[in-house]
């Protein structure tokens, strides 16, 4: 009886696991590029590079902040789905015991990008800050009157 298990066990497994890595190396997001984010560069021109902003509010100065959530790594690539295809296939999908570990151990970094605008849409300051940030807050950044 235990034997049958074990056998039955080995047959279902490529059926439980099928995949798994190649869908996750598959899957996932293109990297922003934040080289065109820096201080005298036009909200325009930011804008067809990071996309539309995540939270956008007008300040009193007549200033405008932005906020962009920034993600790094994790990037979907074809060639390591493809890997993991072959290596599925030649191995009877036993590399999925090894392959969907790794991929789920793949870093992503992801933090908020705060821009502040002057009145003409050009980068006045950027911000780097955590993934989480208060959408809600009321600070008026007084930092910016002094300029």
């Amino acid at each position: 009886m235990n034997q049958i298990s074990i056998i039955i066990a080995t047959a279902l497994l490529p059926f439980l696991v099928q995949a798994c890595a190649v869908g996750m190396a598959a899957s996932g997001h293109e990297t922003m590029d934040t080289s065109i984010a820096f201080p005298g560069s036009n909200r325009a021109a930011v804008m067809s590079k990071l996309g539309p902003p995540e939270t956008s509010r007008n300040l009193d100065n007549g200033f405008r902040e932005d906020t962009y959530l920034i993600k790094k790594g994790n990037e979907a690539n074809s060639n390591r789905a493809w890997a993991h295809a072959g290596l599925d296939i030649m191995s009877l999908f036993l590399w999925e015991l090894v392959a969907t570990p790794f991929e789920l151990v793949q870093k992503e970094n992801a933090y908020r990008l705060l821009i502040i605008y002057d009145s003409n849409g050009v980068v006045k300051d950027l911000r780097k800050r955590g993934p989480k940030i208060d959408i809600f807050s009321t600070d008026p950044l007084p930092w910016l009157d002094a300029r």
